[in-house]
């Protein structure tokens, strides 16, 4: 029914952008396998998330060129039977601007992996929250379906009007996620992937690793980020590439994710521990949001502050057996709920329903 049909993919940022990789160009295949013809059209390009990783700002001249790219790519939407869109047209735009999606007739889906709602009706400054805190609601209501990482950012699409919404967790193609042995050695390796955008919370977890330092010899393995808190152990730093992300996570004894506990928390989908377990690594969690559900009893540790930080990392550092129970525990959770392999096909039968389904 869909053979040949055009589906456009708006997403926030090119490849190197985590989410916009991970949540939408991550299905191009089964797309097209379902029959779609599938195109991507990036707000953001490479570039820009580059020099924003780099100088930490963002250039003028890049946002322009986006929101040219972006305005030259809606002229031609009527081609398409579909489109998925990354959480929004135009970022800081009034809500007006994305709300005219729904006049032109071409159904869309939205996706949704942080609660970019809160970048508005929490923004610091009381006029953004005047103007813009209600921004994406006209797009919500509009939308045909709505595919949410977790459910804190359902209940949003919900409230804000939308009338379809699914959840659809974050995965990982566990073809490229093998599962192999402990790195051998006295050293506890402990990992941390992610951008420079989320490095800042390791400030979480310096008073116990520096304490656990002390005890025994551990190294902290950082990937993707360098300009990250002081944290007063041994530090090893890895770019990230698509290519090297899993040998880099063969080589940890285990992987934690701290995390504040507040509303822009509440709406992340816990992607770093599903990469830790796809590798058949045990975790260690702050308990904030989805991180509850994927960190169940069998996979890793849940910990809220320094002193349970410190009895986590204790117990995973003396246990090797406990490790590895916790590593194929988990490897197996990415196998049933978080797999690429598993949800593909999911997600192709939704987009499919949307591309269908009359309103």
């Amino acid at each position: 029914m869909n053979q040949g049909a055009r589906l456009l993919l708006l997403t926030r940022h090119g490849a190197l952008g985590s989410s916009s990789r991970v949540r939408l160009m991550t299905y191009r295949p089964w797309l097209e396998q379902a029959g779609f013809a599938v195109e991507v059209s990036s707000f953001f390009d490479d570039v820009y998330l580059r020099q924003l990783y780099t100088d930490g700002r963002a250039h003028r001249n890049d946002v322009l060129r986006a929101f040219g790219r972006r305005l030259r790519t809606l002229f031609g939407l009527r081609r398409y039977r579909l489109l998925w869109i990354e959480k929004e047209l135009f970022p800081f735009l009034p809500g007006g601007v994305d709300g005219f999606l729904p006049r032109l007739g071409v159904p869309y889906v939205l996706d949704y992996d942080d609660a970019t709602f809160h970048r508005y009706d929490l923004h610091p400054s009381p006029l953004v929250r005047a103007l813009f805190s209600r921004r994406l609601v006209p797009l919500l209501r509009g939308a045909r379906m709505v595919t949410a990482g977790n459910a804190y950012l359902a209940d949003y699409a919900r409230s804000a009007g939308a009338g379809d919404v699914r959840e659809l967790p974050t995965v990982v193609d566990i073809q490229q996620h093998a599962m192999t042995a402990e790195p051998t050695g006295d050293e506890l390796r402990i990992g941390w992937i992610g951008s420079p955008s989320t490095a800042h919370y390791l400030g979480l977890v310096r008073k116990p690793l520096r304490r656990l330092a002390r005890e025994r010899a551990l190294r902290l393995v950082v990937v993707g980020a360098r300009d990250i808190p002081v944290v007063d152990v041994p530090l090893e730093f890895h770019d990230w590439a698509a290519d090297t992300e899993a040998a880099l996570l063969a080589t940890l004894h285990l992987g934690i994710m701290p995390l504040t506990d507040g509303p822009w928390e509440r709406g992340k989908c816990g992607y770093k521990l599903i990469q830790y377990m796809a590798c058949g690594k045990p975790v260690i969690a702050s308990p904030v949001g989805v991180n509850a559900d994927i960190v169940s009893p069998d996979v890793g540790l849940l910990a809220a502050n320094d002193a349970q930080w410190l009895t986590s990392l204790r117990t995973l550092a003396g246990d090797a057996a406990l490790r590895r129970s916790f590593g194929r525990a988990g490897r197996a959770k990415v196998e049933a709920r978080y797999s690429l392999q598993i949800r593909g096909p999911q997600l192709a039968a939704l987009l499919a329903e949307a591309a269908t389904h009359e309103q």
